[in-house]
């Protein structure tokens, strides 16, 4: 959403690219969108992997000051 109450720019955005794109230069754009978001997502489970594998430590750690 735009800062003055409009739709999302992005959408329209989209929307005029499609108007404008051939359909082989409309297939490769959504490719790259999908690439993306899957790079996205990858990015955001190694970051969780991550912050799993700290909390473990860290657990470990406090187990290991118990005893």
């Amino acid at each position: 959403m735009t800062h003055y109450g409009g739709g999302a720019a992005h959408g329209m955005l989209l929307e005029k690219m499609r108007d404008l794109l051939d359909e082989d230069q409309m297939r490769q754009l959504t490719i790259r969108m999908i690439e993306s978001r899957i790079k996205m997502k990858q990015q955001h489970l190694e970051l969780m992997k991550y912050k799993i594998e700290t909390y473990e430590m860290a657990r470990d750690m406090l187990k290991a000051g118990k005893k």
